[in-house]
């Protein structure tokens, strides 16, 4: 498991330039979950994101993995980043080897693995990102922007960290490929029992796609919970510059006109289902 205790991280301390990035943020991401983690530009999501894996050492507080702060033995820092796998905002130019194959073992070749462990791992990896065996043997360079999105994660998802972390995975991507790419990711979740953290400004995703979402907002956490404990703070939500999905903006548009709606509002599949099941949905 992993948790944050009061962590706290400035940009440009004691300088004219000071900013708290991170204040005082207590946070328990559960075990086989995927949680969302929200907030407008500024907020300090990815600069927590960046913590969770000892890329940057806050000023203050504790990060437990399994109950282990990662910083009480920073020379195994190496075996916390195995364990708690980064995928960098665009991470496809960080693409480098000859083979997509190559460049997805790099990771498990650095744990040690044996070659046949480095193939089914490759083989198991590419298949929860997507990634067709035909482009294994071709150059990264050549493959189109959403395969290289797609072989970036393969890449991290091969060394099976048992927290996977990705900062905007599907930015960028049309619909098929910000569906191809997400659900390569639920996959992932649901088959290892990892935990996984995605940052996104898309409340459609988090709303399909995340179990818990936690909302910063000026490096505070302002509130956390499930997907629909969240959502129903829509007021709130609205006054730290975020919102609701649109289709929850519709179904309360319909609920104010007579339509008797329950359960999942926050997905399209969620608001057509209730209206099914209601006959159309309008109450007497």
């Amino acid at each position: 498991m992993l948790q944050l205790e009061n962590i706290t991280y400035t940009y440009g301390a004691k300088t004219p330039f000071e900013k708290r990035a991170v204040d005082g943020v207590s946070l328990t991401f559960e075990d086989g979950k995927i949680t969302g983690l929200i907030g407008h530009t500024g907020s300090g999501k990815s600069t927590l994101v960046q913590m969770l894996n000892g890329l940057i050492k806050p000023d203050s507080g504790h990060i437990y993995l399994d109950g282990r702060d990662i910083w009480s033995e920073p020379k195994k820092m190496r075996d916390v980043r195995f364990r708690v796998g980064l995928v960098m905002q665009y991470p496809e130019y960080q693409l480098f080897d000859e083979t997509v194959r190559a460049d997805i073992s790099f990771g498990p070749k650095n744990m040690g693995l044996t070659e046949s462990e480095i193939a089914e791992r490759v083989a198991e990896a590419a298949t929860f990102a997507g990634v067709d065996e035909s482009l294994l043997d071709k150059s990264p360079f050549d493959l189109s922007g959403g395969q290289k999105r797609r072989a970036a994660v393969a890449g991290v998802m091969a060394m099976r960290p048992s927290t996977l972390v990705l900062d905007e995975p599907a930015a960028g991507l049309d619909p098929a490929g910000r569906d191809s790419i997400l659900s390569g990711i639920r996959g992932y979740c649901e088959s290892t029992g990892a935990t996984v953290i995605i940052v996104s400004h898309s409340m459609e995703d988090m709303a399909v796609w995340c179990d818990n979402v936690a909302v910063l907002a000026d490096g505070k956490l302002c509130m956390t919970g499930t997907r629909e404990e969240v959502f129903m703070r829509r007021d709130e939500l609205v006054a730290v510059g975020l919102g609701v999905p649109m289709i929850t903006d519709i179904a309360y548009a319909l609920m104010r006109r007579g339509f008797t709606l329950g359960g999942d509002i926050y997905t399209v599949a969620g608001v057509a289902k209730s209206l099914s099941a209601a006959g159309g949905g309008r109450h007497a």
